[in-house]
């Protein structure tokens, strides 16, 4: 699970053009789960929503409120979700929630006054404080205090934060507190200042405002207290250790409290007995805090991801993770930070529906050039792992980038990184004057394909074999191969430009028959691969159901090209003196144009 930084929006969605539905799924309870979501398809890092539309008898939507689990299993992935800060109760069936960047999730009874999406923060958010009413404010660490409905409609410089930053807030009627690591305090609105921690030996994580609103206890991770005002003192964990850290304080009970550790786990500091804890049964991600009903005995915990937990007479009325409908929809809301699959489920009691995403990886900037005496040159975010030797003729990212292969003239194949070995080529078995030319992976990187001058493909792993040209009189050899995005199949392309396409590969024409002024050295499938391009050894671009990026052809190159490959939404080329030619949305990383190799570059790799 991954915490994002940065806001995830969340889109009220109203009408719903989605890409991928569900199969309705039901029980005795009569509900139905139908999920849509915006793309099957989407970029690591794109947000995408899942709508769940719930159901019942005759097709009537769910009662409002109706609470839909969301959960999310699949490929290995890290799932991207807000990091909550902070909650703010309203009265014992509503809350809100609050997140790092400002978003402000707001459930049952509270009503939903803004939040802090639209703004350029300086610093991260701390908490959120309520005002009694139908307001709450947001706190940041540079000491900033943002209001929203009846708490006002002017920000509050508090004059705290910087190296010292603003960890939390509380409140009580018309005004409230902010206090910094250090234990400094300052107040806002109708709030009084009761003095702030000396002689500090642990940061402070938290604050809370008495009962009273005459004072206050700060409290540390280590489980000290300290109180200010009309708190009175009734014990603390400073001189215990402790195995999870504190992560919040409630007042509970006369002029006492509770705190709970980030575990879930509760140490009460008062006469009455607690309402139950999660010590027996922690929470798979940290509790981040807890907060007390403001009428009634009861009380909530919720942990860094949205969870939430109610303990006594407090309601639970959804959560991140849980989400109320409204007109029998729920919307959810999340996304991944690297590519896979994300199966995502919403169940309602009795029924439940699942749906499955799919995400491309994200573009990395940084490829390799491949000299012919086996030396590997690195760019960008590309590692070097290793050098081949003398006579190597291509370089083949793994699906991770976090290896490559080599392929020799020998055919020998060398593997580096995370690359599996899987074979070598017999030069025994192939024709004289047979050579290996170039190397494909499959996108599980548990196979690869080695393909000659000859146009012969051979299989290693779990790469298939599809056909090729082994028996064909060609008018040319053939100099690059490369397979299709899905693996199943492959391309050929000859110096003088005929194509030649096995298994899913899609032909969309070629040069064959085309007076060229220089040969073709390579194809590169288009990103949907429905289209290519090849390039020739003058830079020359021809461009068939793909896009045009741009080219070479007309310019005076000091070497001739060599390779190219496809590379974020274009492609890049190189010559064989090791100059980079980018024509993609992805940065230059650099070349070796300026200073070439003692040995030429005879093949180029981008990191997938």
């Amino acid at each position: 699970m991954h915490l994002a930084r940065r806001a995830l929006m969340i889109i009220l969605v109203t009408c719903f053009g989605a890409a991928g539905i569900s199969t309705p799924s039901s029980a005795a309870t009569g509900y139905q789960v139908v999920l849509t979501q915006l793309a099957d398809t989407l970029d690591a890092g794109e947000v995408q929503i899942v709508l769940a539309d719930v159901r019942g008898a005759g097709g009537m939507p769910a009662p409002d409120g109706t609470l839909v689990r969301f959960t999310t299993s699949g490929d290995d992935h890290e799932i991207v979700v807000p990091e909550f800060v902070g909650m703010a109760a309203h009265g014992t069936d509503g809350y809100w929630l609050a997140d790092s960047t400002g978003i402000v999730f707001a459930f049952g009874s509270a009503p939903f006054a803004g939040d802090l999406t639209d703004v350029d923060l300086g610093a991260p958010v701390v908490g959120i404080a309520g005002s009694g009413g139908a307001g709450y404010w947001l706190a940041t660490a540079d000491g900033r205090v943002h209001p929203f409905g009846d708490a006002g409609s002017e920000v509050i410089d508090t004059g705290l934060g910087g190296a010292d930053p603003v960890v939390s807030i509380t409140s009580h009627g018309a005004g409230g507190w902010v206090v910094t690591a250090a234990g400094q305090v300052a107040a806002f609105g109708s709030a009084s200042h009761y003095g702030n921690r000396a002689g500090a030996t642990d940061p402070v994580v938290g604050i809370v405002a008495t009962d009273s609103g005459n004072g206050y206890r700060m409290f540390t991770a280590a489980g000290a207290v300290l109180t200010f005002g009309d708190a009175a003192f009734r014990g603390d964990l400073s001189r215990i250790r402790l195995n999870k850290p504190i992560a919040g304080l409630i007042n509970y009970g006369t002029d006492a409290y509770l705190l709970v550790g980030n575990g879930g786990g509760i140490f009460n500091f008062s006469d009455r007995p607690f309402l139950g804890s999660l010590g027996g049964n922690p929470p798979d991600d940290p509790v981040a805090g807890i907060i007390a009903a403001p009428e009634g005995s009861g009380y909530w915990m919720f942990t860094i991801t949205g969870e939430v937990f109610p303990f006594g007479d407090s309601r639970h009325t959804g959560s991140y993770w849980q989400v109320p409908t409204v007109d029998g929809a729920a919307a959810f809301v999340f996304s991944s930070l690297i590519g896979g699959k994300t199966i995502i489920t919403a169940s309602v009691p009795g029924a439940s529906s699942a749906i499955t995403q799919t995400w491309n990886a994200p573009l990395r900037p940084g490829y390799w050039a491949l000299a012919g005496d086996g030396h590997i040159y690195s760019f960008g975010e590309a590692g070097h792992l290793g050098d081949g030797a003398l006579g190597a003729v291509d370089i083949e990212p793994t699906p991770t980038g976090d290896g490559y292969w080599i392929l020799h003239r020998t055919g020998r194949v060398q593997p580096f990184g995370d690359a599996p070995q899987l074979g070598d080529v017999d030069l025994a078995r192939l024709a004289g004057g047979e050579l290996p030319a170039s190397l494909s992976a499959t996108p599980s990187g548990d196979g690869y394909w080695v393909f000659t001058n000859r146009g012969r493909a051979i299989a290693f792993g779990d790469a298939a074999f599809l056909g090729d040209v082994s028996e064909v009189k060609l008018n040319g050899p053939v100099l690059g191969s490369v397979a299709t995005p899905t693996g199943q199949g492959y391309y050929m392309v000859a110096s003088d430009g005929g194509i030649f396409a096995f298994g899913d590969a899609a032909f969309s024409g070629s040069m064959g028959g085309t007076k060229l002024n220089a040969p073709v050295q390579s194809l590169v499938p288009d990103s949907d691969g429905k289209g290519y391009w090849l390039v020739a050894s003058d830079g020359g671009i021809f461009a068939f159901d793909a896009p045009f990026r741009g080219s070479l052809g007309g310019i005076r190159l000091n070497k001739p090209v060599v390779g190219m490959v496809r590379y974020g939404d274009g492609y890049l080329m190189v010559g064989a003196d090791g100059g980079i030619f980018n024509f993609s949305s992805l940065p230059f990383s650099g070349s070796l144009g300026d200073k070439p190799p003692a040995t030429p570059i005879v093949a180029v790799a981008a990191l997938p």
